[in-house]
C-alpha cells in the first residue's frame, strides 16, 4: 500500500535517496539504528496494518492514541499519519486514571499498545466506558536490506494531524488539533531559524506527548535529515557521557530543570576530575542548546555557561502555536533574559484592554498569528472561539515586554492558576479537584511558588477536616500518585486553619502567597 505524498514523508524519501544508509532513529534502548528507508517501508507496515485492523482504506481523521516510545514510537505516529487520521500520544508516565481521560475524551477508533507498557493495557481496556479496540505493536527491528514504499497522492494537508492535551485554567485538559499544514510550518519555520541539517546530531531525551519533543525533537529534525538518538528519560550522567564523545552530537533542546541537574551532576562527579576537560571540549563543540518549555533562571544559564562555553538559546512556545518566538544564533545577539523575536513567517503582537501596544517596555498580552496556530480544541467550539479575537488573533494568556530591537521578555502568565514547573504547564484548578476528593481535606488553594531549579514547585495550602488526621506532605503526595501524574503533586504543603475567600468565594492567590511565604513574594 502506497504512502501518501504529505510533506514529511517526501522529504525523508528524499534524504533516503540521496544517501540510502542516512541513520533516521538511533534508538538506544534497542541500541539499533534505522535508516530513512527502513523507516518508510516500517511506516508503509503499519499503516496497512491499522487499515487492515479497522476495515477501511482511509482513517479520515478517526483518532488513534498510543502509547510506545523510541523508534517504534515514530514509527506508529507516521503510520496513523499515513492512513489519513489523527495521531494522539499518550503520556507514557501518567497513571491509568488520566491516560483514560484522554482516551475517553479523544474517542479513538483504536488504541495502540507497544510490549513495554502491557502490564497497564488491562486497566486501560477494563476502564473505557465505551467498547474501543485494542491493538499491540511488535517491536520493529533493523533491516538490512530495507526498500522503500511507492508514493501516492496526496489528502490535502489540511486535514487534522495531530491532537495533544492541555491543561486549562477552568476546565479538564483540552485536545489541541494541528493540521498536517500546521505541523509543517512550525517544523520548517524552526529549520530555517535555528539551520537544521542532515549534518545534525540530536540526543532527544524530551517526553513525547508535547510540543517541545514532537515537533523541535522529532518533526523538524526528520524534515532536514538530522539524525534522531532517542533515549527513553533524562540522565545526567549518559547525556555528560555522550558529549564527552566529541562530536557525537551537535544539537541538544532540554527544559531548565535538565540544565540545572546537568550543572548538578558535573560539579559532583565531574569538576576536579580527569574527566573534566573533555566533558567541557564535548559540550563546547555542540552547535546548538536550546532552553524552553518554561522561565530560564539566570543562576542556571549562568553556571551551564560557566561549565560549557554555551550561551543558551530561549524560545518560547506553546502547544496551541508550536514555536513562536527565538533568540538567534548569534550568540553575541542574544539578549540575557529575552526569548527572542518571531520566527520566521510568525506574527506576533502585543495587546492591552482591547488595544495594540507600541511603546518599548510596556506590558502586553502576546497574541499570535501565522501558519503555526492549531485550529481548534477537540470537540469544544466555544473554548476555541474564546482564545481567538475578532481579527483572528490566538490570546495565548502569556504577557511580555518588547524593548527597541523588538525583542519579547516574557513577564509571566496572565492567571496564576498556571503553574509552569520542570517543563510542564499544570492546571492549579485540577490538582485543587482532585485533592478535594480526599475525605480529610475540606479546603484547598494550589499555587505556583518561585524556584530556581523547577521554575516554579507545586505548593497546596490546606484546611483539614475538624475529627481528621491531617496528612503529612510524604503520605498526600503517595494518595496523591495514585489518581495523577507525578509532576501535578504539591512538593510544598502549607496547613492553615481557614483560607480567606472574598464575598464571591474566590480566593486571592496572590496575596494568599504573600502571606504565607512573604520570603519569595
Amino acid at each position: 500500500m502506497p504512502i501518501p505524498e504529505l510533506p514529511i514523508f517526501v522529504a525523508a524519501q528524499q534524504h533516503a535517496k540521496s544517501n540510502p544508509k542516512k541513520i533516521a532513529v538511533v534508538d538506544s534502548v534497542k541500541q539499533q539504528s534505522f535508516t530513512f528507508t527502513q523507516l518508510l517501508e516500517d511506516v508503509a507496515a503499519l499503516r496497512k496494518g491499522i487499515l487492515e485492523q479497522l476495515g477501511v482504506s482511509d482513517l479520515e481523521e478517526r483518532r488513534i492514541a498510543f502509547l510506545a516510545t523510541g523508534y517504534d514510537y515514530v514509527v506508529t505516529q507516521w503510520a496513523t499519519w499515513a492512513a489519513g487520521g489523527i495521531a494522539v500520544p499518550l503520556c507514557t508516565s501518567h497513571p491509568v486514571a488520566e491516560l483514560l481521560y484522554v482516551i475517553e475524551d479523544s474517542d479513538p477508533s483504536l488504541v495502540i499498545i507497544h510490549p513495554t507498557f502491557e502490564k497497564i493495557a488491562p486497566g486501560l481496556r477494563e476502564g473505557c466506558s465505551t467498547d474501543i479496540p485494542f491493538m499491540g505493536l511488535d517491536p520493529l527491528s533493523r533491516n538490512e536490506k530495507p526498500s522503500l514504499p511507492s508514493f501516492s497522492p496526496s489528502f490535502p494537508v489540511t486535514r487534522r494531524a495531530l491532537m495533544i492535551y492541555t491543561s486549562g485554567t477552568t476546565s479538564r485538559p483540552k485536545g489541541c488539533v494541528t493540521t498536517h499544514e500546521n505541523i509543517t510550518f512550525q517544523a520548517s519555520s524552526l529549520v530555517k531559524a535555528w539551520k537544521y541539517s542532515p549534518s545534525d546530531y540530536l540526543i532527544h531525551v524530551l517526553p513525547l506527548h508535547h510540543i517541545h519533543g514532537i515537533v523541535n525533537g522529532l518533526v523538524a529534525s526528520l524534515l532536514s535529515g538530522t539524525t534522531v538518538e532517542m533515549r527513553p528519560k533524562f540522565d545526567p550522567a549518559e547525556i555528560w557521557n555522550r558529549w564527552q564523545d566529541r562530536g557525537s552530537s551537535t544539537m541538544f533542546f532540554a527544559v531548565p530543570t535538565i540544565y540545572s541537574r546537568l550543572n548538578d551532576y558535573f560539579d559532583s562527579n565531574i569538576r576536579g576530575t580527569d574527566k573534566e576537560d573533555a566533558a567541557r571540549a564535548g559540550a563546547q563543540a555542540l552547535r546548538l542548546i536550546v532552553s524552553g518549555s518554561a522561565a530560564l533562571p539566570t543562576p542556571i544559564k549562568a553556571k551551564f555557561a560557566e561549565i560549557s562555553g554555551q550561551t543558551l538559546l530561549e524560545r518560547y512556545g506553546m502547544t496551541e502555536i508550536g514555536m513562536a518566538l527565538s533568540c538567534g544564533l548569534e550568540v553575541e545577539k542574544r539578549i540575557d533574559g529575552s526569548v527572542g523575536w518571531p520566527l520566521p513567517g510568525v506574527e506576533v503582537r502585543l495587546t492591552k484592554d482591547g488595544s495594540i501596544v507600541d511603546a518599548h517596555d510596556e506590558e502586553g498580552m502576546i497574541e499570535i498569528k501565522g501558519g503555526n496556530v492549531f485550529i481548534e480544541y477537540w470537540r469544544k467550539p466555544e473554548a476555541t472561539s474564546s482564545e481567538f479575537t475578532s481579527d483572528g488573533w490566538f490570546k495565548t494568556g502569556d504577557v511580555a515586554k518588547r524593548d527597541v530591537t523588538g525583542a519579547y521578555f516574557i513577564q509571566g502568565r496572565a492567571s496564576v492558576d498556571i503553574i509552569k514547573s520542570g517543563g510542564y504547564k499544570i492546571s492549579a484548578l485540577e490538582v485543587e479537584r482532585k485533592m478535594l476528593a480526599l475525605d480529610t481535606i475540606q479546603e484547598v488553594a494550589v499555587v505556583g511558588l518561585a524556584d530556581q531549579e523547577w521554575g516554579q514547585r507545586v505548593a497546596a495550602v490546606v484546611k483539614f477536616r475538624d475529627g481528621t488526621t491531617p496528612l503529612e506532605l510524604s503520605a498526600l503526595r503517595s494518595e496523591l500518585k495514585q489518581d495523577m501524574a507525578a509532576y501535578k503533586v504539591p512538593t510544598v504543603l502549607k496547613v492553615v486553619s481557614g483560607i480567606e475567600r472574598n464575598a464571591m468565594g474566590k480566593i486571592n492567590k496572590k496575596i494568599l502567597v504573600q502571606k504565607l511565604w512573604p520570603e519569595i513574594s
